[in-house]
């Protein structure tokens, strides 16, 4: 890696904003996560509906430990030649040491004026709008996506903004990796997750106590399922008309309510429990 991703104060940038890609330090990260996704047994389908080049903007649901993204930009890499620059919460810059690894995965800090310049610039980006929030549901709330993207329209106005499309992309098998011992509601007021919580700055960030298989998470395959893009039939203007974003954004969960849907339709497993915010 360059001097400027273990060092970016050095060059007037905060962490989480080095848009330069070391492009080694990249394919050894991805090569570092081979055995992981042979674990999960990682497959994807139609592959062929992410843009080969221009910009775009994947949209997915979340799960726990952020996995279903690194498996998304290894595999569209591996497949596809095309790097994914992964949208992240600013807590991942804080931390000393993960900060530059993900930095080498060349996922960058999820600020709206980088997502646009990025969009711009003719990148393709990924983002997930639930957020920590959505990663650290509690089991009964498996594949819900609602009541987790809450007010998150920001991915919606960088299209607006750009005219990038948006590509729906879900991962059926997430939520099963790991199991809950104790919920992040539980754990709440355990000492240790206070002194995270007053080092991140936020009590956003109470996480459950997970449990899988000894050291490993529980070996759940990973299935990806690329849904058909979302055009922007607006520009600019429409970024502040509530309207407009809304019926966007509704767009998008439903899409990836039918995809995560027929995931696990076709694993034999009951659809996701439909709630309304």
């Amino acid at each position: 890696m360059s001097l400027e991703q273990y060092f970016p104060f050095l060059y007037g940038k905060k962490h989480g904003f080095v848009t330069r890609l070391d492009i080694n330090a990249f394919e050894k990260s991805l090569k570092r996560l081979d055995f992981m996704a042979n674990y999960f047994d990682v497959s994807f389908e139609n592959i062929e509906k992410i843009p080969l080049e221009g910009k775009g903007l994947i949209v997915g649901n979340h799960g726990p430990g952020g996995m279903d993204a690194v498996f998304l930009i290894k595999h569209v890499y591996e497949k596809n030649k095309r790097v994914v620059r992964g949208l992240a919460d600013r807590v991942l810059f804080k931390i000393p040491v993960g900060r530059v690894g993900v930095a080498q995965m060349g996922v960058i800090e999820g600020d709206r004026q980088q997502a646009i310049d990025m969009l711009n610039g003719g990148h393709l980006l990924s983002v997930y709008p639930g957020g920590i929030r959505e990663a650290v549901k509690t089991p009964d709330e498996k594949y819900q996506l609602r009541q987790f993207w809450g007010k998150a329209d920001g991915f919606v106005k960088v299209c607006l903004e750009t005219g990038a499309p948006i590509i729906p992309v879900a991962c059926v098998g997430i939520d099963e990796i790991f199991s809950q011992l104790r919920t992040g509601e539980q754990m709440r007021k355990n000492i240790f997750m206070k002194l995270s919580q007053r080092y991140m700055g936020s009590d956003k960030y109470t996480t459950p106590l997970y449990i899988g298989r000894g050291p490993f998470p529980h070996k759940v395959k990973l299935r990806y399922l690329v849904g058909d893009a979302i055009e922007m039939e607006h520009g600019p203007e429409a970024i502040d008309n509530p309207k407009i974003i809304a019926s966007i954004k509704e767009q998008v969960i439903v899409a990836l309510e039918d995809l995560l849907d027929k995931g696990l339709t076709d694993r034999h497993v009951p659809k996701r429990q439909k709630r309304d915010v």
